[in-house]
């Protein structure tokens, strides 16, 4: 109560006292509009605002040089209203300059932290930016939100609308992480935010969506351009918002980041190099082969090779390659876009997914016609992409000699250096059991030298105790042979072609798993859960 009479008092008060100043809590932001060594010269500060007027404090001992002053903020569309105090209140109000420098100082100190935060740093931040959204503007908010979340080193942001609200979670290594709750009623504002950044209709609200936008981020106090793409869906409770982080400043990983073992990369370098042909990736979204494709286009891209892609849409910009996104709303489809680019003259196509036969013929035709083809499909197995495409109704005499690789991949998480040992009893396994007498079967990585004992993770600060830390891939390759090329031709099943194929020593994604759990890269639950 007393503060109220106060604060009237000051309004109804021209000349104020010692006590009367010592009581005023100034405007900070507004007191930055005159710098201490002009307030201290002219003996007049900026405390507070009357409706349009500024709130100036003075000894009026330096006349002349405050009307100067009240000038030059007139020009900038400020009137002012003037209080009077003496030299020595007046010397109190200079030290509100200190707390000024304080909260710029912690304010300094406040931005170090958010650009350098990330990883679980970051995850801390966003829950504290969460309790402080309702003295921001909710613009900043849902940015600085956005930007968090990418600094966690989270690869997608879901917003997923439920009953009891909006669930914020984001996704690192491939698991989802729940970090906050919003009311259904609070983040309505943030759909209409989120979808203006998006370029998407603001009123559509019942059919799916996508948009995409970027936003600076920093990685180690660098500063990186992120890109997103943005996914709007429709369900019983709202909207449910996804959003994929693209970011290029991580570059194309090598064959060995990806984690193609030795024997595995000779035969994708053997395959690369050839001159024409088709190389085929296969597995399901998120596994990688993005990852896999722009690496290739990476080893391959020299200046006496045109290289020309098809994507939809273009991931990251590959510098000395031609890219092209595919746009079906305009009319601009893998068919078309594929005519197009055999009348550039390429060495190299990269057609991002054969959904249809009408594509698959053209890009066959191209592997055939002395081009190098990339590609992906999806389906389960390297095996399976060879009956895929005849239930397509490609012919089996193009198929055959077209065909030069297939590559089948998954993502499994990758253990982190804290890892430790499991007891010995668990060679008596019956799974581990037969995981060896697999891989002795097929006579391969006999050198593995396994002492009964499987890796485990322990936990520590680097993997925030969550025992994994990035992923790896676990692969199968299917060379096609003259042989394989020959039950093609004979159209024969996936059996007879697998059991050709394994003679020859091939190895299927789960084995792979099995390999790469030996060699204390992964553990024997993430090889099941991936397959």
């Amino acid at each position: 109560m007393a503060k109220k009479q106060s604060s009237k008092s000051l309004l109804n008060k021209k000349i104020l006292e010692w006590k009367d100043v010592a009581k005023i809590t100034p405007d900070l932001d507004l007191l930055n509009i005159v710098p201490e060594k002009i307030a201290e010269k002219v003996e007049a500060v900026i405390f507070g605002k009357n409706g349009k007027k500024l709130k100036i404090l003075t000894t009026n001992n330096h006349p002349a040089l405050v009307a100067q002053l009240v000038e030059q903020l007139k020009l900038k569309w400020y009137d002012v209203e003037f209080f009077y105090t003496d030299k020595e209140s007046f010397s109190l109000a200079l030290k509100w300059y200190d707390i000024l420098y304080q909260r710029q100082k912690e304010e300094q100190q406040r931005q170090k932290r958010l650009l350098q935060a990330h990883d679980k740093t970051a995850e801390e931040l966003i829950h504290e930016l969460f309790e402080k959204r309702n003295q921001m503007d909710d613009t900043h908010f849902i940015k600085e939100l956005i930007r968090l979340a990418f600094q966690s080193w989270s690869s997608d942001l879901h917003f997923q609308s439920e009953n009891w609200g909006v669930v914020m979670r984001i996704r690192k290594d491939w698991v989802l992480k729940n970090l906050l709750l919003f009311s259904h009623e609070e983040f309505k504002k943030y759909y209409t935010i989120i979808k203006f950044l998006s370029g998407v209709r603001l009123n559509v609200k019942d059919v799916p969506q996508d948009g995409r936008f970027s936003f600076d981020a920093y990685k180690w106090e660098k500063k990186v351009k992120i890109d997103v793409r943005v996914s709007f869906m429709p369900g019983l409770r709202g909207e449910n918002i996804v959003m994929r982080f693209l970011d290029s400043s991580k570059g194309v990983m090598s064959f060995t980041e990806i984690w193609f073992l030795a024997d595995q990369l000779e035969i994708l370098e053997r395959n690369i190099t050839k001159s024409h042909g088709m190389i085929l990736m296969t597995g399901p979204t998120w596994s990688g082969k993005t990852t896999t494709l722009y690496s290739i286009l990476s080893k391959l891209n020299s200046p006496d090779k045109k290289i020309i892609t098809l994507e939809d849409p273009v991931e990251y910009e590959l510098p000395g390659i031609q890219q092209s996104q595919i746009n079906e709303k305009k009319g601009y489809t893998y068919e078309e876009g594929l005519k197009a680019i055999l009348r550039q003259d390429p060495d190299i196509i990269l057609v991002w997914e054969i959904r249809n036969l009408e594509t698959a013929k053209i890009a066959i035709n191209a592997a055939l016609t002395g081009h190098l083809v990339l590609s992906t499909l999806h389906t389960n197995s390297a095996v399976g992409a060879i009956s895929r495409l005849l239930n397509m109704w490609v012919k089996p005499y193009m198929l055959a000699p077209a065909l030069n690789l297939i590559i089948g991949q998954r993502l499994v998480r990758r253990l982190h250096t804290c890892k430790n040992r499991r007891p010995a009893n668990m060679a008596e396994s019956q799974e581990v059991k037969e995981v060896l007498k697999r891989l002795h079967d097929i006579k391969r990585y006999l050198d593995i030298n396994f002492d009964g004992k499987l890796p485990q993770a322990v936990g520590c600060e680097g993997c925030d105790f969550e025992w994994f830390k990035g992923r790896i891939a676990i692969l199968e390759e299917l060379e096609i042979d003259d042989d394989i090329r020959d039950l093609i031709l004979k159209g024969k099943g996936e059996l007879e072609i697998f059991g050709t194929a394994r003679n020859k020593g091939f190895v299927t994604l789960k084995e792979d798993g099995y390999i790469k759990m030996l060699k204390w890269y992964t553990t024997l639950e993430e090889v099941r859960k991936i397959l």
